[in-house]
């Protein structure tokens, strides 16, 4: 039986379209150096490497997340251009200057935004990129952050609830009515599973939906150059 966290992964990739769209955003980069900050089983991981030809640089503190990323890059022969380091953003120490592009999807809450921005871009060659997706609240604020930390904003979109629910929580709920029709699990399945099944029905009642954004940047600007915004839905 597969795991659950297979299933997940197979209704996070229903959200890969936004990570294209991003990607598309960027300027031109050739083979660009790209560090994945929070990038979990690697399912943004595997679709950055599949739009460029650059090295990714995969962190995340989850082994079990790791090992599913190390498994799939190998089925997929991408093992070569990803490089996996099990580590806390928190405790990174490369070089300033390391990387053309950083990548974090649903990963800087943890540092918080303001945080994530200024010790991140140290990171960042000077005209380097950062790609962060979080929630989509204070977005104004974050777009004030963003100018101050010395960034252009080179576009910002949302992905609405209702996209959060159609693409993510619906085909979650019927892969886990499928995985209840279908047989029994250990405790621990059992658990991930009610655990999921308690986020769905929190989600599913209006009042707590909740959109979320990607912010698109670039480092070595006092002010953004230009500040497109919109909502998901569009490629």
């Amino acid at each position: 039986m597969e795991s659950f966290s297979f299933h997940c992964d197979l209704c996070r990739q229903n959200l890969l379209e936004y990570t294209r769209r991003a990607f598309s955003i960027l300027p031109p980069l050739v083979s660009p150096r790209i560090l994945d900050i929070g990038c979990g089983s690697g399912v943004a991981t595997l679709e950055l490497a599949r739009l460029c030809d650059g090295p990714i640089t995969a962190l995340d503190i989850d082994q079990e997340a790791l090992n599913r990323l190390k498994s799939t890059a190998e089925s997929e022969g991408l093992s070569d251009r990803i490089h996996i380091i099990r580590q806390s953003m928190e405790e990174m120490c490369f070089p300033a200057h390391s990387f053309d592009i950083i990548w974090s999807e649903g990963a800087i809450a943890f540092i918080g935004f303001d945080r994530g921005l200024r010790e991140w871009g140290a990171l960042l060659r000077p005209g380097g990129c950062l790609v962060v997706h979080d929630v989509a609240i204070d977005a104004a604020e974050k777009v004030d952050l963003i100018a101050s930390c010395g960034y252009a904003l080179l576009g910002r979109f949302e992905i609405t609830p209702d996209m959060w629910w159609a693409r993510y929580f619906e085909p979650l709920k019927k892969q886990i009515a499928l995985m209840r029709v279908a047989g029994t699990f250990n405790d621990m399945v059992e658990s991930e599973i009610r655990t999921a099944e308690r986020e769905i029905r929190e989600f599913d009642r209006t009042d707590l939906r909740y959109g979320s954004m990607f912010f698109i940047v670039q480092k070595g600007y006092a002010a953004a150059k230009s500040h497109h915004t919109h909502r998901g839905g569009g490629a």
